[in-house]
């Protein structure tokens, strides 16, 4: 096999540079514990600002400030009643990876089987 069919099997398996930064971006915010919980509470339903600073410990200026991140990569969305701002999961994607995580702990805490995905005899 030649050098440059080797490279380019490999920048086959390789993620594109704007996707992996994407996912980076995503991962590093969820990083955050203020977010992640922020985040978490968010799977269940919609909350405002003051309602959220009300369950974490930090003050209502600093949730909105990990909101605006957290909105700024389309992890959370807003929807505006009068004069109060509403914040929910961009989409079931954000729900499903946090939730996925939350599975993924579960099973490592209880020392559990990986559970078999339904697409993973298509993949070798």
């Amino acid at each position: 096999m030649s050098d440059s069919s080797a490279n380019h099997d490999k920048s086959n398996l390789l993620l594109p540079d704007d996707l992996l930064d994407d996912v980076v971006g995503t991962f590093k915010a969820l990083s955050d514990p203020t977010r992640a919980q922020l985040i978490y509470m968010l799977t269940e339903r919609e909350y405002s600002v003051n309602e959220l600073s009300e369950q974490v410990p930090v003050s209502a200026s600093a949730v909105s400030h990990h909101l605006a991140k957290l909105r700024a990569i389309r992890l959370v969305r807003t929807r505006r009643d009068g004069n109060q701002i509403f914040y929910s999961i961009d989409d079931s994607h954000v729900a499903a990876l946090f939730k996925e995580a939350l599975y993924h702990l579960d099973h490592v805490r209880r020392n559990l089987p990986d559970h078999p995905y339904p697409d993973r005899a298509h993949r070798s």
